[in-house]
């Protein structure tokens, strides 16, 4: 009977949990040389399991997969596959912020990869 019991616990607590959550629709920014290229409406699919955070960033009939390791740290973020870079702009001006983020400041989450051939940023409406 105890061992049922041990069992059971386990394989109640060790269960892993991953989806998706609900589309939420968004502006994405697209940067090429570190000038605005497309400012566009977008499907953002946020969602975590497998020990990462991801975001599907849909723009037009471009999807972009974002991922945000959360199990190792030390990792970089990637966008689609390629090894990236998290900072973020002002909403406003477009202007990458340094530091941390001020109380009340509004900000774009952006991502871009090492090699800068794909810099993004979005903001969920």
């Amino acid at each position: 009977m105890k061992r049922r019991l041990a069992l059971l616990a386990l394989l109640t607590l060790g269960v892993a949990s991953a989806r998706p959550n609900p589309d939420r629709l968004g502006i994405c920014y697209v940067f090429t040389a570190g000038k605005l290229s497309l400012r566009a409406p977008c499907v953002v699919s946020p969602g975590y399991g497998a020990g990462a955070q991801y975001v599907a960033l849909t723009i037009g009939t471009r999807q972009y997969d974002v991922e945000f390791p959360n199990l190792r740290p030390d990792q970089p973020p990637t966008i689609d596959g390629r090894a990236a870079l998290s900072y973020r702009r002002d909403a406003s001006f477009l202007e990458i912020l340094k530091g941390r983020p001020v109380e009340g400041e509004e900000y774009l989450d952006c991502v871009k990869t090492r090699d800068g051939k794909a810099d993004l940023c979005y903001t969920v409406l």
